[in-house]
């Protein structure tokens, strides 16, 4: 007796009874689901890597056209694997697994848990636990940890930042599969944590804080792969890291994040040719990623000691009183009315000159200080109502006792 058979009252079915014709239209069933089924698994796992065990359910649709004249052929237009994949991608889209500023918990499945973001100004991301679950560290205790001998730096003068790289697999090695080590709908590829920064530049050791810049893969609409540079931190207060990054303390930070945003993007572009086409030339653009990550921190590290140089340069200058004022008169004599702001946390008058120049005077005339911009820094001011444009008539009022304060 065939071993699929089956058997009613003791006896075999004969050839071509209902019995055995479901028995039969059963397995085939059974065997075309599987077979449906694990095509589905492996391109999910090739695309995305494996599937949460809290993963929802995907509703699925597969166009097909049958062609009983030529034995019952059928045909996927688009192909089936096209089919499939478009729809698995549709699915992370949805999920929305990126958000500036913080990192992807597997373990909530989301990137607004109090997981996603550090706990503190002085946490760095230290790398995923085993269900996926992101843990953080103090900048000098992350450095501790993987043995690094200038975290003694962190606290000998002069106080400066340091900046370290670490590549992804350090960061998800403890990672269980199905909670997101193979996963390629979010994969961090590489981290620069770098620290401490000062948000005032005083001396209080409460105004400091740590970044965390991670190099990271993401899906993308209609699944196309992109590369991001995010940005993770918790400054002291609740201050907006954008607006630190604007300012005078920020601009090297914000010159050096520039310049790797702008390297990822090229490997972006470069791989989202080669995603289809040559695997080995695909690897090596990625590899240039912990280059690039290297680089920012050299930057980091470089562009803070100039800014120490330039603080004790400026303020060996003030305690002199060698400082000129001729160029604050004279921008503030040709200046248009535009260019005119009142700060609105110091209550000071601020006008803009030409080549980034910024001179603040007080109510009476008197000329304050001066600095320079970096480009944008005047309409991300008004943008976050640290400035408000000047009235007309204030501006003709303070213009007045500028030239009776020079006189």
């Amino acid at each position: 007796m065939p071993p699929d058979s089956t058997v009613t009252n003791g006896k075999a079915p004969s050839a071509g009874t209902p019995t055995e014709g479901g028995d039969r239209s059963t397995r085939r069933v059974r065997a075309a689901a599987d077979a449906l089924r694990a095509l589905i698994r492996d391109l999910h796992d090739t695309e995305h890597g494996v599937a949460a065990p809290s993963a929802p359910p995907l509703d699925l649709t597969i166009a097909a056209r049958a062609h009983p004249a030529d034995g019952w052929r059928l045909e996927f237009d688009p192909p089936l694997d096209e089919q499939l994949r478009g729809q698995l991608a549709a699915l992370h889209d949805r999920i929305g697994v990126y958000r500036e500023g913080a990192v992807y918990c597997y373990r909530c499945e989301s990137t607004t848990c109090p997981h996603a973001e550090p706990p503190t100004p002085l946490s760095v991301f230290a790398g995923y636990d085993a269900v996926g679950l992101p843990e953080w560290r103090e900048l000098a205790q992350w450095l501790i940890a993987r043995n690094d001998p200038r975290a003694a730096d962190l606290f000998a003068p002069p106080a400066r930042p340091l900046a370290a790289t670490a590549a992804g697999h350090e960061l998800r090695h403890r990672q269980l599969p199905e909670f997101g080590r193979s996963s390629r709908t979010y994969a961090i590829l590489g981290q620069v944590a770098a620290g401490y920064f000062r948000r005032l530049g005083g001396d209080d050791p409460a105004d400091r804080f740590a970044l965390t810049f991670q190099a990271v893969e993401t899906l993308g609409p209609g699944g196309r792969r992109e590369l991001r540079l995010n940005t993770v931190a918790r400054l002291p207060g609740g201050a907006p890291l954008e607006a630190w990054l604007a300012g005078d303390r920020g601009t090297a930070v914000a010159r050096a994040r520039e310049a790797a945003r702008r390297a990822l993007a090229h490997i972006a572009l470069e791989a989202a040719a080669l995603r289809s086409a040559e695997p080995a030339r695909l690897r090596r653009a990625f590899s240039r990623i912990p280059t690039i990550l290297r680089r920012l921190a050299d930057s980091i590290e470089r562009g803070e000691r100039q800014l120490d140089r330039r603080t004790r340069h400026a303020e060996h200058r003030r305690q002199q009183d060698r400082r000129p004022v001729h160029k604050a008169l004279e921008d503030a004599a040709a200046a248009a009315i535009g260019a005119w702001y009142r700060d609105e946390r110091d209550d000071t008058l601020i006008v803009c000159g030409p080549q980034g120049r910024a001179h603040v005077f007080n109510e009476d005339g008197r000329h304050v200080t001066s600095f320079i911009l970096p480009p944008g820094g005047a309409e991300f001011r008004v943008r976050t109502a640290r400035w408000s444009p000047l009235p007309a008539e204030d501006v003709n009022r303070v213009r007045a006792a500028i030239r009776g304060g020079a006189a």
